[in-house]
């Protein structure tokens, strides 16, 4: 599970989805699930052996609830272009072991955690709230760079 502004990029296609070996892309997104031309971009976008499906997030809730999503059937790797949408989803009794914050853009507000990750202060709230409900949130633009824990990043911000 993924946040990542720009969903759907190099990065994503050519390492995190070759790290999980995904063979689904869930893009969970109401305004791109309504925009069907932008949507049919996306999924076009998706490398061969690899189905994308952009859904909104009432169909992805009943998705999860009914176990479509169950990693003994395939490996998926879910995208969301904000912590706020995932937040959204957990308050909807929606689980997830672990939270990856991606690429999140600069602009007003924002202070940067880590080279391509700027969040503000809602976002580090619901970062916050996300877990304290056991989730593991931390930030982690490219394999190759280490990890920055959610503790450790706000030590960064707050220190």
């Amino acid at each position: 599970m993924r946040v990542d502004f720009c969903l759907i990029h190099g990065q994503v296609i050519t390492k995190w989805r070759n790290i999980i070996s995904a063979t689904k892309i869930v893009i969970v997104d109401d305004k791109l699930f309504k925009d069907s031309f932008l949507a049919d971009i996306y999924v076009m976008a998706s490398p061969p052996g690899v189905d994308v499906y952009v859904m909104a997030e009432e169909d992805f809730i009943k998705a999860s609830q009914d176990g479509y999503f169950d990693t003994n059937k395939s490996n998926v790797l879910v995208l969301f272009k904000s912590i706020g949408n995932v937040r959204h989803l957990m308050a909807k009794n929606i689980v997830f072991k672990e939270v990856q914050v991606g690429e999140l853009s600069g602009g007003v507000n924002r202070r940067s955690v880590v080279n391509g990750i700027s969040i503000d202060d809602q976002d580090l709230q619901d970062l916050k709230l996300i877990q304290s409900q056991r989730t593991a949130a931390y930030f982690h633009v490219t394999p190759e760079e280490v990890k920055l824990t959610l503790d450790k990043a706000i030590t960064r911000l707050e220190g």
